[in-house]
Formats: C-alpha cells, sequence, structure tokens
C-alpha cells in the first residue's frame, strides 16, 4: 500500500441527498440549500447567489442531461468548510462533453446557455469531473 494520506471527509460537514429529476423538486432543494448556506456563515447576498446556481445546476440536469424525465435520480453533496462550499451534482443522464457546453451571449436574447452564465459569474470555481463514465457530476466552488 501507498503511503500516499488522503484527506478524510468530515461527515459533520457534508450534507448528502437525492432527489428525483422533476422540476417540483428543485425548488424544495435551493431553499433548503439557501438555509444551510445562511447556517454555515454565508452572507445573505452569496447564499441567494448560490441558491440561483444551485438551481440552475438542477435544471440543466433535468432540461439536457435526462431530457426532461421526472423519474431519475439526482445526487447532491453540499461540503461545508469554514472558507468555502463546495457542491456536487451527479447525474446519470445523457453525458455531457465540455465542448457542448454554450455560455450565455448577452447580444442574443433568444440563445440558450443561461443558467451556465450565471455558473460562470456566481462561483469562483467550477468543473465538469470528466472521471465517471456514466452520466455528469458538476462541482461547485464558492469562498465566503
Amino acid at each position: 500500500m501507498s503511503s500516499t494520506s488522503f484527506k478524510k471527509t468530515d461527515y459533520g460537514k457534508l450534507v448528502r441527498f437525492q432527489i428525483p429529476s422533476h422540476a417540483r423538486y428543485i425548488s424544495h432543494t435551493r431553499n433548503y440549500f439557501f438555509h444551510l448556506c445562511l447556517e454555515n456563515g454565508f452572507s445573505l447576498y452569496d447564499a441567494l447567489d448560490l441558491k440561483l446556481v444551485l438551481g440552475e445546476s438542477l435544471s440543466n440536469v433535468v432540461s439536457h442531461a435526462y431530457e426532461g424525465n421526472s423519474n431519475k435520480p439526482i445526487f447532491i453533496d453540499l461540503h461545508f468548510d469554514t472558507e468555502r462550499v463546495e457542491i456536487r451534482i451527479r447525474d446519470y443522464g445523457r453525458k455531457t462533453e465540455p465542448k457542448d457546453l454554450k455560455s450565455f451571449d448577452l447580444n442574443d436574447y433568444r440563445e440558450g446557455g443561461i443558467g451556465l452564465y450565471l455558473i460562470k459569474k456566481l462561483t469562483d470555481y467550477y468543473y465538469l469531473d470528466l472521471s465517471v463514465e456514466i452520466g455528469n457530476q458538476l462541482v461547485l466552488i464558492k469562498r465566503k
């Protein structure tokens, strides 16, 4: 066995849950996350931004990965730290390639991609984890 040490997860700071891929669960999830952000020291403005980001991310899963299918699972991990929150959203839908991600063009109000635009603007760091073989895992990080 290697002598490499891995950072152990502090389960006292991790919230993990699953919701169905139905739009009606997005609002409840956003509100729950908003209150968790406030309880974990985020400002009101940052908590509102994060609520919006989570809602857009979940909407993208429902619309694009699951193509509107409302009985598929979405797994959400929220890891709160003293300085940040890390959000992991995992689905088992249609795989998204980074080249397929399109962001909002401010000159064309009809084009899609406003969710990704908001994610870029309102988080400190985000990436699509390409290590998963089936589906997608989006990782979002926001510092306090």
